[in-house]
């Protein structure tokens, strides 16, 4: 990987920058059926089960951060990955990085029942016409328990979220006419 100039950011910007995004995350939009892109990501703020932390490769491994996010007695986390001087995520494979992340966190049996979802602003990703993930300021990891990601799933499959979804958005989320009978 390049060296990258990076600007420095204090803590506290970073995690303000995020927390705009978040909040764009949780107003409802026509496009989803009058949900929020992320409809369950509200209740997760007001109830404070939301870990996050900023993840800077070269001073501590991801699993440090999962040490401390199991911890914390969070429901769920959010690593925050600003580029730095060894690392520019905008290089950064986002489904290989997911890959390898999901590895790590099955290889170890504290974290194998976790699950992980990357939101890289640098790839284009487009749901029912909306571009959900360019407003993202940084590269993130959303970690969170894999039944809660297949119970949310299976959650929305019974309200109008996905009816705005193309054929290919239907594919690319998994989302399946033959589920919604189920």
């Amino acid at each position: 990987m390049k060296v990258v100039n990076v600007l420095v950011e204090s803590r506290e910007t970073i995690i303000d920058k995020v927390a705009q995004y978040l909040h764009w995350l949780t107003i409802p939009k026509q496009e989803f059926g009058n949900m929020p892109v992320c409809p369950y990501l509200n209740a997760e703020l007001s109830k404070d089960l939301l870990y996050m932390d900023i993840w800077y490769p070269h001073e501590n491994s991801f699993m440090d951060l999962m040490e401390s996010f199991l911890l914390s007695g969070k429901n769920s986390a959010l690593i925050i990955c600003p580029n730095t001087h060894t690392i520019d995520y905008s290089e950064v494979s986002r489904p290989a990085i997911q890959k390898k992340i999901l590895k790590l966190l099955r290889a170890n049996p504290q974290t194998d029942y976790l699950k992980s979802l990357v939101i890289s602003p640098y790839e284009p990703w487009t749901l029912a016409g909306v571009e959900t993930r360019s407003g993202s300021p940084y590269f993130l990891i959303n970690v969170t328990p894999a039944k809660q990601f297949g119970k949310t799933h299976k959650d929305l499959l019974k309200t109008k979220y996905f009816q705005n979804y193309t054929d290919e958005d239907r594919k690319k989320m998994k989302v399946f006419e033959s589920e919604k009978k189920a």
